[in-house]
């Protein structure tokens, strides 16, 4: 969360807050606001204004989420205002600039990438004097009370979830449809509030939010579920005309891309098959008859629907084994790859063992998965997936029918691969004895398991429907958007509205930072692949940091770019005996993989760096962090927590990673040649201004950041790759002549900033 307001006092509730007027906007803002903060609000303005787009850069600790919520709900309540005026008064609606009455007044929606986050952003609105109608909305996995309805997740849920209501089973639920929803007031409240709050009157909170959400002005929702046009479609709730926020959008272009691609795994497969033998099972010995299963059909007619969708599988199965895949050395995977919409033929092929799939088979496979995901999940305590595989294909179809073929194929990759060892364990195996016979023993069954796969290569797919539904605006922010001109094109939207804020801070008297490309001995810190294990490297990137341990005060972030690389290094320093010497300024505390182990390990940082110095040393602690990982994207950091970051090495995306080759093969060929390089090193700089981000949270925090690493610099100056780091950041970067000099500055910074 943002952190400006530290250090500020907020004007009473009960008093009037600052109010700025905001390009004719009258905003209330519960601080003297910055100038930094008002540009940014003028910017949220001028967008809302004209029905634009959006893209605001503005550095942590710059009060972002604040400014953009008092911004937009200032803008809104003038809408309103001039809305109501309008429909009261003919001279209203013949002035100038009028709004349309057709429009009315939009509705924002205010997404986050996770719960936490959006926990963090009512803190925020409760700050402020405004005070919309607001609801958070969920899944049922986020919502559920009921005893065992709330055990499962994903379309078992759904489907128990829809049984437990139809049969007066869910107390909760018949609660809120006898009037007792109104007991609770789900405003203002975060998602675990709201629970707790419903628990206790005995109201359903899935279906109380989705009732509030009907007329709620203000919809809080990670953004997932508004990419996504499924889960946007489950909602019932229409986004044309609405202010569409996404706050911490550096992540948006890889949620845009995940959201509509789509793996088929041979358990996937094979899953979906089982749960269909299951449903036929079920039918047939008579222990289903429940209506949401058969409807205005019979069991047989059921069982038949039911063999046919089982032929068109096993046929599917045939023809991803039909493909020949080929060794690609660049990847170290055998593979085939084709345009988005060959796997359109894969699908519509068939075989001996039954006919292909086509667009116009959607509408009955779509019943059939549905009536036997009923059937699965017909009994309460059954056992078994109830329908988890059978509903990822029936989203895999919907992602791949709904686009044109010349729209898969000019965003999309589709490619079948082999499966490892260790995934294909994780399926579930097919039954012995099934209701084919032989059928089930066609070709590719003893082979090695294949994946189909659907991905998509650009976020411009997702951005391009939500404008074409008729959006009022869209805007993205983050405090880590640069390089601003890459982000733009990789949307594939306009925003005529963009913004690289100032920071809170004087950076000239607040901020030390540069490059260090030699150790003390002067060997060249390089972390590339082909010299991060050389000894000399190790020995003297660990004296680096020793030396830093004695002379920067508090904490110290010390960022790697992968586990693997944190793991290693810290490995040969305890081998080296370096580990012991660093300790003996400042002990290490390493991130962990598990999510589990977090909470604690960020506790006994933070109870070191609150003990006095013992014996004239320093003190404080260092924290060894991963780019991309749960510390460097999640976790507020505040003054003496993060006095200093270290950036080792530059954190590329994986070189062997499949999809990251692919991505810059797909952009090389739709674009230029060397798109593909360019986009590989934005994700590479954008996630260093993400972990640099860390060091400076308030208007009178201070600190340094450090590129240990050689090809940050060039012949003394910045490398190009240097040159899309934060633009507050920026001037105060340079590549320093030795290890000595940037120690020197080092200490002479915090001798100066209150260290």
């Amino acid at each position: 969360n943002d952190s400006a307001g530290r250090g500020r006092t907020s004007r009473p509730r009960g008093g009037r807050m600052p109010t700025y007027d905001v390009l004719g906007v009258p905003v209330e803002f519960p601080y003297d606001a910055y100038e930094c903060q008002l540009e940014y609000m003028r910017c949220v303005v001028r967008a809302l204004n004209s029905g634009e787009n959006a893209l605001l850069e503005s550095p942590t600790g710059t009060g972002k989420t604040l400014c953009l919520l008092c911004a937009a709900l200032g803008w809104r309540r003038q809408r309103q205002q001039s809305v109501t005026e309008a429909r009261t008064s003919w001279e209203k609606q013949a002035e100038p600039g009028a709004p349309s009455l057709a429009s009315g007044t939009p509705r924002i929606w205010y997404s986050s990438r996770t719960h936490s986050q959006l926990r963090q952003v009512i803190q925020e609105l409760k700050k402020t004097s405004y005070r919309p109608w607001s609801v958070v909305l969920g899944s049922r996995e986020h919502f559920c009370v009921h005893t065992s309805v709330s055990r499962h997740s994903g379309a078992r849920q759904n489907a128990m979830c829809k049984r437990a209501r139809d049969e007066n089973r869910c107390p909760f639920f018949t609660g809120l449809r006898k009037g007792q929803g109104s007991r609770v007031n789900t405003s203002l409240m975060d998602i675990e509030e709201i629970v707790s709050a419903c628990k206790t009157n005995m109201v359903c909170p899935f279906y109380k939010c989705r009732d509030d959400a009907k007329e709620a002005d203000l919809l809080l929702i990670p953004y997932d579920y508004l990419i996504s046009p499924q889960t946007r479609e489950s909602l019932g709730l229409g986004v044309q005309n609405a202010i569409l926020i996404f706050d911490e959008g550096h992540n948006i272009e890889k949620c845009c891309e995940a959201a509509a691609s789509f793996e088929l795994r041979a358990v996937d497969l094979g899953g979906a098959i089982t749960e269909l033998e299951d449903a036929f099972d079920l039918l047939e010995s008579g222990q289903c008859t429940c209506d949401e299963a058969l409807g205005d059909i019979t069991a047989d007619q059921l069982m038949t629907q039911i063999n046919l969708l089982k032929r068109n599988l096993l046929a599917l199965e045939d023809s991803i084994h039909a493909e020949r895949l080929e060794r690609d050395p660049t990847c170290d995977k055998t593979i085939m790859r084709g345009p988005g919409s060959q796997i359109l033929k894969i699908f519509a092929r068939g075989s001996t063992r039954g006919d292909g799939i086509a667009p116009k088979d959607a509408k009955r496979i779509g019943t059939v998965v549905r009536k036997s995901i009923a059937a699965l999940t017909f009994s309460l305590d059954t056992t078994g997936s109830g329908g988890l595989h059978l509903d990822k294909l029936q989203s895999l179809l919907g992602a791949m029918f709904k686009p044109e073929p010349q729209e898969l194929d000019r965003s999309y990759q589709m490619l079948i691969y082999e499966d490892t060892p260790d995934d294909a364990k994780k399926g579930s195996k097919r039954k012995a004895v099934d209701f084919f016979g032989d059928m089930s023993t066609g070709q590719g069954r003893e082979a090695t398991p294949r994946i189909l796969a659907l991905w998509c290569f650009s976020c411009s797919v997702a951005l391009q429907e939500l404008q074409k539904l008729g959006v009022h605006s869209l805007i993205i922010t983050s405090g880590t958007l640069s390089p601003m001109q890459g982000t733009i094109e990789s949307f594939g939207v306009p925003f005529p509205v963009v913004l690289e804020n100032s920071h809170v801070i004087d950076t000239r008297k607040q901020l030390w930072g540069g490059v260090l490309a030699n150790g003390p001995e002067g060997t060249v810190l390089d972390a590339s692949f082909a010299q991060r294990g050389d000894p000399a490297y190790l020995r003297n990137l660990g004296q680096v940091v020793e030396r830093l341990a004695s002379c920067v005060p508090d904490g110290l972030l010390l960022a790697f770019h992968s586990y693997s690389q944190k793991e290693a290094v810290l490995k040969a320093w305890r081998q080296a005996g370096i580990y012991q010497d660093i300790s003996k300024h400042k002990p290490l505390f390493e991130e962990p993989r598990s999510n589990m182990e977090v909470q604690m390990v960020m506790e006994n940082y933070s109870q070191r760096l609150s003990q006095t110095p013992q014996g004239g040393g320093i003190g404080g602690a260092i924290l060894a962090a991963v780019c991309r990982g749960k510390l460097c994207e999640g976790i507020d950091f505040t003054d003496r927590q993060c006095r200093m970051v270290v950036m080792v090495g530059i954190p590329y995306p994986s070189r062997n990673d499949l999809r990251v080759i692919l991505k810059q093969n797909f952009l090389d060929t739709r674009g230029n040649s060397g798109d593909g390089r360019a986009w590989y090193c934005r994700e590479a700089i954008r996630a260093v201004n993400q972990t640099l981000g860390r060091v400076i949270r308030h208007r009178h925090d201070f600190g340094g950041v450090l590129l240990c690493d050689a090809r940050y610099g060039r012949e003394g100056r910045l490398a190009p790759i240097s040159r899309g780091l934060s633009g507050w950041m920026l001037p105060r970067m340079s590549v320093f002549a030795s290890c000595e000099v940037a120690l020197e500055g080092c200490r002479g910074f915090f001798g100066t900033s209150g260290g």
